[in-house]
């Protein structure tokens, strides 16, 4: 049976979903871009200590904010 994504659902992807894959991989960062083209999208960052999760924000904000125009 296929879930149903609600707007809500779509506005972001939790934390908790980035740290589950870098756990599963053995990633120290993670960075996930989701984009419901023409309407939505959302940058998730993770990492698995206070310096991967500096370094992995600093990379989203880098993306959302120089790659995908997002306003400061």
């Amino acid at each position: 049976m296929t879930e149903r994504i609600t707007p809500e659902r779509l506005a972001e992807i939790p934390i908790g979903d980035a740290k589950r894959i870098a756990t599963e991989r053995g990633f120290d960062q993670i960075i996930i871009i989701g984009r419901k083209v023409n309407s939505h999208e959302h940058v998730t960052t993770y990492g698995k200590d206070r310096a991967n999760c500096d370094a992995a924000a600093q990379i989203g904000n880098f993306l959302k904010h120089k790659i995908m125009g997002w306003l400061e």
